[in-house]
């Protein structure tokens, strides 16, 4: 095993929920001989991997294996959630189920939302932010910290927290100025106080190296001051000469492929995602996203160790990305 940190290999190799690894809260599996690690939480017997392997490309399937003998050995299942169409075809060699959930979209920073008829109702609403004062500025955090500043994003960050209401479902506790190697942040700002945030990860194995992980504003932010946050900073990658940003992952309104699924297990995975998609609007991401012009779209996958899937598994997923009414 190579020498890297964690945080080295998220960097390096991690995906678009590989970040989940910096989460104290999970466990890191690693092995002796493969550089590299997989994320999980154990539930009743399941674990729970979040998104591929973080390695080198050519060792992803020497680390699954290596994966899959620990789990066995301790007896759990095991269920890869937000993966890629990559661990789909390592999934069907195997005979294990999979389901197509989500889509990971990006945008071109070069192609200006605001631009054209197509960008009529974003340019009205961001005008609205502007004329209500909102500013948007670049938080140098690694070079330049701010202390007071970063104290004033967390207590935004608590504010809209305690105030999302209905069923939630989030991968983890927002860690915003953990880990800062490799992060951007952009700040909103009205009359001289803070009111909203993006982050932005550096991720150098995807195809756009960038990927905005987080967007919130305050309870009292004025409309659309999140996607004045968003097109300010496609504004500054557009300067810098980046063609291509990955915006996150937009749930899918149906499921879509699924396979190696007995008919039953696909009767019920579709009517329980349907019911959990009715309920908790998990449509609203991916509305959200494209407003910014998506220009490319790649398949993300739930992929279960088994030709079938089980209630301990379907249970284990509502746990490990922390299911819960508020």
């Amino acid at each position: 095993m190579g020498n890297r940190s964690i945080i080295e290999l998220v960097r390096c190799y991690g995906g678009p929920v590989s970040h989940a690894a910096l989460d104290p809260t999970n466990s890191i599996f690693q092995d002796v001989d493969i550089e590299g690690l997989i994320t999980y939480r154990v539930i009743k017997c399941c674990a729970v991997v979040f998104g591929d392997p973080v390695c080198a490309p050519e060792k992803k399937a020497f680390l699954l294996d290596a994966y899959t003998v620990y789990c066995n050995d301790n007896g759990w299942s095991i269920v890869y959630s937000a993966v890629s169409a990559d661990m789909q075809i390592y999934a069907k060699s195997f005979g294990y189920a999979s389901i197509e959930f989500a889509e990971l979209m990006m945008t071109d920073p070069q192609q200006d939302p605001e631009l054209g008829h197509q960008g009529h109702h974003l340019r009205q609403h961001l005008n609205f932010t502007r004329r209500a004062g909102v500013t948007v500025r670049e938080y140098f955090g690694l070079t330049m910290p701010d202390t007071i500043l970063e104290a004033k994003v967390e207590l935004v960050c608590v504010n809209w927290l305690s105030k999302r209401q209905g069923f939630q479902m989030y991968l983890g506790r927002p860690r915003l100025f953990e880990h800062k190697s490799g992060r951007r942040w952009f700040v909103a700002e009205q009359a001289g106080s803070v009111i909203g945030m993006l982050s932005m990860l550096n991720i150098s194995q995807l195809q756009s190296h960038n990927l905005i992980n987080i967007v919130f504003s305050s309870s009292s932010a004025p409309l659309y001051t999140n996607e004045l946050m968003v097109i300010s900073t496609l504004a500054v990658l557009r300067e810098e000469g980046s063609e291509s940003v990955c915006l996150g992952i937009g749930p899918l309104s149906e499921f879509g492929e699924i396979h190696c699924c007995g008919g039953l297990s696909r009767f019920l995975s579709r009517n329980i995602y349907r019911l959990v998609n009715k309920v908790m609007g998990l449509q609203g991401r991916s509305v959200f996203w494209k407003k910014f012009n998506v220009t490319d779209i790649k398949p993300l996958y739930l992929i279960f160790n088994s030709p079938s899937i089980g209630l301990r598994e379907i249970n284990a997923l509502f746990w490990a990305f922390n299911f819960s009414l508020t």
